[in-house]
């Protein structure tokens, strides 16, 4: 591998037909190409030296093809990725404190069922100093429906008098940008770009263009009920500042001579990669459905709180999806 050595980040462009090809290539190229270079969150001893080796880090940018093409679901995952549609499509904005709260955010004195933001939130209910939102999805939506060609249909999950003085990690998920141009039959076809100012490449990636693309979809059904045509999703691309794997990951990932952890590519190659990803209809009753129903019992809606318009929420994701509605 040849590793930059004078100081320069480099800038990779990764392209896939599905989303777990773009995923193993986005690893491969990052681990193979990547900077070495420190984070805020690697290890160190009691003595203060560093126990994780550096993250390898690119300026990277990722073109899906077609991100509902089977198999969509990648085998490595992160989180409970039927909860976190859930978190994209909105239903923990009710976390949120409002706009004039926010200096215990700023002071680090928020609780632990006080958040500072969600992506939904930002987009959807874009916060003002004057307690007004802003529906910038909406918006974005009108301006296709007026103008289907036009590049202005972005929203913004930047508050910039309030983003810099958070104690923990800002947005990393900045901008979402709707193109919607006609295939050769005439039909809308819904592109989205999204700019990311930080990403883990390997522990976020894949549940983040699950949920991402989610989203997508809803939105091409809005521009689809709004114009009377026909709407189908189109590709997907997204642009990261510094998309890295961390170095306290790199025994699964490329391997680590010195602690003789196994290494990913040492048990995938692409097509094994493939191989072993989920189409949605297995994901869907396998994963997503339950873990979307398991949101609905005693536990859980005693532990988040979950106040009627989360429920309701919840409960319209799992008829949408059960009934065809809406493909995971």
């Amino acid at each position: 591998m040849a590793q930059p050595t004078d100081g320069r980040i480099p800038t990779l462009h990764v392209v896939g037909d599905s989303i777990p090809q773009a995923y193993f290539r986005a690893i491969k190229a990052v681990w193979e190409n990547g900077l070495a270079i420190r984070t805020e969150y690697d290890r160190k001893n009691n003595a203060g030296e560093y126990i994780d080796p550096p993250s390898r880090d690119a300026r990277v940018l990722i073109e899906v093809k077609d991100p509902f093409s089977q198999p969509r679901f990648p085998p490595i995952s992160f989180c409970e990725v039927g909860t976190y549609i859930a978190e994209i499509m909105g239903v923990k904005d009710y976390r949120v404190i409002p706009f004039d709260a926010l200096e215990k955010a700023v002071d680090g004195e928020m609780t632990s069922q006080e958040w500072p933001y969600t992506y939904h939130q930002r987009l959807f209910a874009h916060p003002d100093a004057g307690g007004s939102v802003v529906d910038q999805i909406a918006l974005a939506v009108d301006r296709i429906v007026e103008t289907s060609y036009s590049r202005r249909a972005v929203a913004t999950t930047s508050v910039p008098n309030l983003d810099p003085y958070l104690q923990e990690d800002i947005p990393c998920l900045r901008e979402i940008q709707l193109r919607c141009p006609e295939d050769a039959a005439g039909n809308l076809v819904l592109n989205m770009n999204t700019t990311w100012r930080s990403r883990d490449l390997y522990k976020a990636w894949g549940d983040n263009l699950i949920a991402i693309t989610f989203l997508q979809q809803t939105i091409a059904k809005q521009i689809e009920e709004k114009t009377g045509r026909k709407v189908r999703v189109g590709s997907y691309a997204d642009y990261s500042s510094s998309l890295h794997i961390y170095g306290q990951d790199f025994g699964a990932v490329g391997g680590d001579a010195e602690r003789g952890l196994q290494s990913l590519f040492d048990t995938f190659d692409e097509d094994g990669f493939i191989a072993r990803s989920l189409p949605s209809d297995i994901a869907k009753d396998m994963l997503i459905v339950p873990q979307l129903q398991n949101l609905l019992t005693d536990r859980e809606i005693e532990q988040w709180h979950f106040p009627p318009s989360s429920i309701d929420l919840i409960n319209k994701l799992i008829e949408d999806i059960q009934g065809g509605t809406l493909m995971v």
